[in-house]
């Protein structure tokens, strides 16, 4: 759970900042876009942490990468598809099995590609 955890709330600020960034074609939509997202990992990774914690006792967080600047669409992109895959390949750990952690896992996983989705395809 500590590395899951660590690395959704990193991606809240990491997302904070694209939004803050982005620029050009395709910006209007890719900052509301990053903006839903901000504001909703928030709620989704809070409820996971404490139903997790509730069971298993307190999670100790890790330091995740540094930010990136690097605001471009296609960087964005590239920066979810590797969310989604660290995310699918975490949930998959032995103390992540119980079926309330994977169905607010699944709530998060729903948050990325519908994020993915509006980052590809909306102007």
């Amino acid at each position: 759970m500590k590395d899951l955890a660590s690395i959704l709330l990193h991606s809240q600020t990491q997302t904070h900042i694209y939004h803050l960034r982005v620029k050009g074609s395709g910006s209007y939509a890719a900052h509301k876009a990053l903006q839903t997202y901000y504001e909703s990992i928030d709620g989704l990774v809070d409820m996971l942490v404490e139903s997790y914690q509730g069971k298993n006792g307190l999670v100790y967080f890790d330091q995740v990468d540094e930010i990136d600047n690097n605001a471009s669409i296609e960087n964005i992109l590239k920066y979810f598809d590797k969310l989604i895959s660290i995310v699918d390949k975490l949930r998959k750990g032995k103390e992540l099995e119980d079926s309330f952690i994977q169905n607010q896992i699944d709530a998060v996983v729903d948050l990325l590609y519908s994020t993915k989705y509006k980052l590809e395809n909306l102007e």
